[in-house]
């Protein structure tokens, strides 16, 4: 890594700042969206099904949004998928308000809100390596995932909470207000074009499945990550309802909770670049899996809350530390005309990893209780590790060798961008 103290271009800036900001209403309605489910319900597998809701997205269109973002404008992607939630969740502000709102209306919203999310989080990770030079990349990742946790967790669940408890509407307005303000950043962002689509460009998604399955380190990445997320979501479904009555906060402390586990994601940001640096890509990737299983199964176990919020700041300066890893290693050997379709094929089995984890973990906790889906998913993680090290491991250390050359693009021209 090279880039550590090169000066990031001002167009980086622009989005760094947009993704604050949408960040922050993010984080708001990450904290406020449970909160207003258990005002509706209290039963588990409803309170599951509202999280399931934004992963049922990934699953329609991640893969063929893969294949609209390597076709179409990113820039024009991003912005148009933040207007349309900014109104989305202005929609969503006047049924709490007018008191229209039922849980079925609500997962409806949640699932059109995922699929503007599908779009914006692919069309991002492909438009970040159009800002900034290949040996920045880590950093600018870093850097980003920080603002990201810092507006949209530290600030963002603590302020959430607060405005729930003023008037349930409240959080959704101030989020679709982050939304518009972000959308006009985004705009703004000035991108030289690149190489054109050609006539023989392959824009089928089964060139980015077959890109994928050929490439042994990030298929092996892929599956490990699959498996992972399917356990790190048991308890993602039920945790309002675990804060709440087994731990016996209020929602401001279950606020207070999340931005606890954000802090510590903010400082995996900050130091992802450094990590990698320091320990090497292979420990940088498997360090971390080994604390998701263990912080799940501390929650899991934990009497008091400020334990579960101990466990909650290590799990998340890995899980960023993690994400800094990985996306920066997709961006690096992912050809940039294809980046769309093998990212979206990587991304969707995570996805779906997600979305049986929620709902496995919802119907355990019924059965069983609050704690058992820590304690299940936890033992994923660390099967996660134990499965995939080692294969893991001899990759990364390949890669490290070549330094992270970037893949030769194999369908003869660049995607069309701004």
């Amino acid at each position: 890594m090279t880039g550590d103290h090169t000066k990031l271009p001002a167009r980086y800036w622009r989005q760094w700042f947009a993704s604050a900001i949408s960040n922050l209403g993010d984080g708001i309605n990450f904290v406020a969206m449970p909160l207003l489910v258990l005002s509706l319900t209290t039963d588990e597998r409803v309170l599951a099904l509202s999280t399931f809701a934004l992963f049922v997205p990934w699953l329609l269109i991640g893969l063929p949004v893969g294949i609209g973002v390597d076709r179409f404008n990113r820039k024009h992607l991003m912005a148009g998928a933040s207007f349309l939630r900014c109104g989305l969740f202005a929609l969503t502000a006047w049924l709490v308000t007018s008191d229209h709102l039922s849980v079925a209306a609500l997962v409806g919203l949640l699932v059109v809100i995922g699929c503007c999310e599908v779009v914006f989080d692919s069309a991002s990770q492909a438009f970040l390596p159009m800002l900034v030079p290949t040996d920045q990349l880590a950093r600018a990742n870093g850097l980003l995932f920080a603002a990201e946790v810092v507006a949209g967790s530290v600030a963002g669940l603590s302020v959430g909470a607060l405005l729930f408890e003023e008037s349930p509407s409240l959080p959704f307005t101030v989020n679709a207000v982050s939304f518009f303000v972000a959308a006009v950043l985004i705009v703004s962002i000035a991108v030289r074009r690149e190489t054109p689509l050609t006539a023989h460009t392959d824009l089928r998604l089964s060139a980015g499945i077959g890109w994928l399955r050929n490439h042994r380190t990030l298929r092996t990445l892929a599956a490990m990550f699959t498996v992972t997320n399917f356990g790190l979501m048991f308890g993602q479904g039920i945790f309002v309802k675990y804060a709440i009555e087994t731990l016996g906060l209020t929602p401001l402390g279950y606020g207070l909770l999340l931005a606890i586990t954000a802090m510590g994601a903010a400082t995996g940001g900050l130091i992802g670049h450094r990590v990698i640096r320091r320990f090497g890509l292979a420990r940088s990737v498997i360090g971390p899996y080994l604390v998701f299983g263990v912080a799940q199964v501390v929650i899991g176990l934990a009497p008091d809350a400020w334990l579960v919020g101990a466990a909650g700041y290590f799990l998340g300066a890995a899980i960023t530390v993690w994400n800094v890893v990985t996306v920066t290693i997709r961006q690096q050997l992912i050809p940039v005309d294809m980046f769309g379709r093998v990212n979206a094929v990587y991304r969707w089995f995570g996805a779906a990893a997600s979305a049986a984890g929620v709902a496995c973990g919802g119907l355990l906790a019924y059965w069983t209780n609050l704690k058992m889906p820590f304690l299940v998913g936890g033992g994923f993680a660390l099967l996660a590790a134990a499965l995939f090290g080692a294969p893991v491991i001899r990759g990364l250390r390949e890669v490290h060798q070549r330094d992270f050359e970037p893949a030769p693009s194999i369908s003869g021209g660049a995607a069309a961008r701004d």
